[in-house]
């Protein structure tokens, strides 16, 4: 995921606020739009496919934390970030319990949003790489009864299928340089034996 994949909302009723965050982080490449307020907001988190949301707790509307609820119930993986001149404790930690990801105060400076935003990214990105490995083990698990079928009737096509999935698992840091060395060769021997008792036929 590059940058501009990773679409952050920002939701402010106070018009220079919005515009110093959109620019500072589209500045920083990435893709933003923006919310007047918590209607707003929420109409944009139905429509778009966000990434991040930094919004204001005092909103006309609907409020930051019924912004943060919204987002959660359309992607759980969503980061959202709470901004407010109101830093009781009280209120981070209802947001915090309604699982906002962090939590700025105003006055902000530029760089602390571009930090929360970077650090945002990179837990998008870790996430992707989680998902993505799931998703590999349980296509391995599925199919570990087709890879003895791989090896007893030595297709290559399925072979080489496998390969490269052994090498994915490798790069992904499932398995190690040893034991995708070894899947590699009872994998490539199995084709070899069978090919070799074919034309023994």
């Amino acid at each position: 995921m590059s940058k501009k994949d990773f679409r952050i909302l920002v939701a402010d009723d106070d018009e220079i606020a919005r515009d110093v965050i959109s620019t500072l982080l589209s500045n920083e490449g990435f893709s933003v739009i923006t919310a007047k307020d918590g209607l707003d907001a929420v109409r944009a988190l139905r429509l778009e496919e966000i990434s991040l949301v930094i919004t204001d707790l005092r909103m006309p509307g609907a409020d930051g934390i019924e912004v943060l609820k919204q987002a959660i119930r359309t992607n759980s993986d969503i980061a959202v970030v709470i901004l407010t001149a109101y830093g009781t404790l009280d209120t981070t930690l209802e947001a915090m319990k309604e699982g906002a990801y962090d939590y700025l105060t105003k006055p902000f400076k530029g760089q602390e949003i571009i930090f929360v935003a970077d650090r945002a990214y990179g837990r998008a990105l870790l996430l992707g790489e989680h998902k993505e490995l799931v998703k590999q083990l349980r296509d391995t698990y599925r199919d570990l009864e087709l890879l003895k079928t791989v090896v007893d009737k030595g297709d290559p096509g399925i072979t080489t299928s496998w390969l490269e999935r052994v090498e994915r698992l490798k790069t992904m840091n499932v398995l190690t340089e040893d034991e995708s060395a070894i899947l590699r060769e009872r994998l490539i021997r199995g084709y070899g034996q069978r090919e070799s008792i074919n034309s023994r036929r």
